[in-house]
C-alpha cells in the first residue's frame, strides 16, 4: 500500500504556479564536504511511516530510531457511523512503548490510498453527530494506547462540500484533542499539486494544523502516458508534451507561495520506492508499471544488464534495461541527500518518508542512513554527481546510549571493505558478532537487540574491523 498519487492534472497546476510565482569529529567522516548551519539538527522533523502491515517482518525492535524524530504508524480509519477500525485488530504496544524510551514521539495516522480506507471520510465530515463520534473514539484510542498525537491522511476530498467539511472535521479533532491533552499533535498528509489542492481550504487548515507532510512522489506512474522520474527535484529536460510535467520544487512553491502554506509546517515527502516502466527510454511510451521498494530495486538489479543514468536537470537517477526493454525510476542515496539539503536551504520542517521498511536490505538501511546523517546532524552536502561518500572511516556513538534493550551502530566507509563488528564485556569477553560481512563504501548501520542475551546493567563496548581500521567504543546497558 503506498501513499497517495497526484496522478493527473499537474499540468495544469504547472500553469497555476507559473502564473502566480516566478520563476562530533565522526560525524563529518560521512560526507565530502562539511558546512555550518544556523539551524540546530533538533528543529528538522523527520517522520517515518511506519505500516502496521509491516509488523512481523520489521518489528519495533528493528526501526533505527536515531535517524528518526516521528514514526506515523499507519493506518487506522473512520467506518461509516464514525467508529474506528485499523489494518492490525492488536494494537502494537512494542512499538509504542519502544518508540517512547528512544525518546520519540508516535501518531496514528488515518486513512491512506485505499478505497477502504478513504471511502467513509466524506460520509464522517459532513455529519455532526459522526464527527463527534469518530473523535471520541480517536481521543479514546490515543489517550488508551498513549499515542502522541493523530495524522490525517484523506485522500482525498474531490467537492466543494468535502472541502468546507474537511475545515469543519479538522477543527473539531483540534478541540477534542487539546480538551483530552494540550500537547496531543494533529498533522495532515496532502498531494504535491493542484489537483488535489484545489479540495483543500489551506488558509483555514493550517491554523488547527502542527504541520503537514507533503507527498513530493508518484510524479508518474500507470496513470502517466509517458515514463518519468517517481519523484524529481527539478522539471530538468522533461518533455512539454507529458501531462505529468511537474517537480518537487514547483510543488513546494505552490505550497508555500501559492496557497501560503508556513514553510516551518511543511515536511518534504522522501520515497523508498521507485517504479518499473516497461521501456527502456525515459519520457517514451510504456507497457506496464510496477512499484518497488528500494530494496526489490537492488534485488531486480541483480539480474540482466542494467545502465545507471543521473539525470543533473532534474537531480534524479534512474537505470535502464535494452533486453528485455525496462526502466526503474528511483531515489538513491544522492538524490535523497540532495532533498535533505534542499530542505534545509528552503527552511522546510523537515522530511517525512513513505515508508521505513522499504530499504530494508540485510541488516542494513542505505537511505534512512543517509537521511540520519543529514537531518540529525548539522548541515551536510555531498557531490550530487556521485554516490553520498564518507571521506573516512568511522565509527560513531551509538544512539541511544544508555539504552535499553537496543541500540544502533552507525559506520561510514570511505571504500569497500570487509567489516565487523562484535560486543564485548568489561572483561574483554566477546559477546557476539553483531556484523560480519562485506560492504560497498558509504555509511551503514547495524542493530544491536541486549533482549537476546542475559545481559545485566552495565558498560559494555563495541569494536569495528574494517580492513586497516580498528576502533572500540563504549556503551551502558540499563535494565
Amino acid at each position: 500500500m503506498l501513499k497517495g498519487r497526484e496522478k493527473a492534472g499537474v499540468c495544469e497546476e504547472k500553469a497555476m504556479t507559473h502564473m502566480n510565482v516566478c520563476r562530533s569529529p565522526v560525524v563529518s567522516c560521512l560526507v565530502l564536504i562539511f558546512v555550518m548551519s544556523s539551524a540546530s539538527p533538533a528543529q528538522y522533523r523527520v517522520i517515518g511511516y511506519y505500516p502496521m502491515w509491516a509488523r512481523t517482518t520489521f518489528p519495533a525492535s528493528s526501526v533505527q530510531y536515531a535517524s528518526l524524530t516521528h514514526i506515523n504508524h499507519a493506518f487506522a480509519w473512520p467506518n461509516s457511523n464514525g467508529s474506528i477500525t485499523s489494518y492490525d485488530s492488536v494494537v502494537d504496544t512494542a512499538l509504542i512503548n519502544t518508540t517512547h524510551r528512544a525518546g520519540r514521539k508516535i501518531l496514528l495516522s488515518f486513512g491512506g490510498a485505499g478505497a477502504t480506507q478513504t471511502a467513509n471520510f466524506a460520509i464522517v465530515a459532513a455529519d455532526s453527530a459522526r464527527r463527534k463520534t469518530f473523535n471520541d473514539n480517536l481521543v479514546s484510542r490515543l489517550t488508551s494506547y498513549h499515542y502522541d498525537g493523530a495524522d490525517l491522511d484523506w485522500e482525498g476530498p474531490a467537492s466543494l462540500a468535502d472541502k468546507a467539511n474537511e475545515v469543519t472535521l479538522v477543527k473539531e479533532m483540534r478541540a477534542a484533542l487539546r480538551a483530552a491533552d494540550t500537547t496531543l499533535l494533529l498533522t495532515m498528509a496532502i498531494g504535491a499539486s493542484g489537483w488535489s489542492g484545489q479540495w483543500r481550504d489551506f488558509a483555514s487548515l493550517k491554523i488547527y494544523v502542527d504541520w503537514f507532510n507533503a507527498m513530493e512522489y508518484d510524479f508518474h506512474g500507470s496513470w502517466s502516458s509517458i515514463a518519468g522520474h517517481n519523484a524529481p527535484l527539478y522539471v530538468g529536460t522533461n518533455p512539454l508534451n507529458d501531462p505529468d510535467y511537474f517537480s518537487i520544487d514547483e510543488s513546494i512553491l505552490y505550497l508555500s507561495v501559492v496557497r501560503a502554506i508556513p514553510k516551518d509546517k511543511i515536511a518534504l515527502g522522501l520515497p523508498f520506492y521507485g517504479k518499473l516502466f516497461g521501456t527502456s527510454t525515459l519520457y517514451s511510451s510504456f507497457t506496464g508499471e510496477q512499484d518497488l521498494a528500494y530494496r526489490d530495486i537492488k534485488i531486480a538489479l541483480q539480474t540482466g544488464s542494467w545502465t545507471y543514468v543521473w539525470d543533473s536537470g532534474s537531480q534524479a537517477p534512474y537505470y535502464t534495461s535494452a533486453s528485455p526493454a525496462k526502466l526503474i525510476t528511483l531515489d538513491d542515496s544522492t538524490s535523497i541527500a540532495l532533498k535533505c539539503q534542499y530542505v534545509k536551504t528552503k527552511g522546510l520542517s523537515g522530511v517525512m518518508i513513505w515508508e521505513i521498511s522499504q530499504d530494508v536490505i540485510g541488516q542494513s538501511q542505505p537511505l534512512l542512513d543517509v537521511v540520519g546523517a543529514q537531518m540529525m546532524t548539522p548541515t551536510l552536502v555531498s557531490n550530487p554527481h556521485s554516490e553520498f561518500m564518507p571521506s573516512r572511516f568511522g565509527l560513531s556513538d551509538n544512539y541511544p546510549n544508555p539504552f535499553n534493550p537496543s541500540t544502533t551502530i552507525r559506520f561510514s566507509l570511505p571504500s569497500a571493505a570487509m567489516v565487523s563488528i562484535r560486543v564485548f564485556d568489561v572483561l574483554g569477553r566477546e559477546i557476539v558478532t553483531i556484523l560480519n560481512e562485506h560492504r560497498e563504501a558509504g555509511t551503514g548501520s547495524v542493530r544491536f537487540d541486549a533482549s537476546s542475551y542475559a545481559l545485566v546493567s552495565g558498560v559494555y563496548f563495541y569494536r569495528i574491523d574494517a580492513g586497516s581500521f580498528l576502533q572500540t567504543k563504549k556503551m551502558i546497558l540499563t535494565r
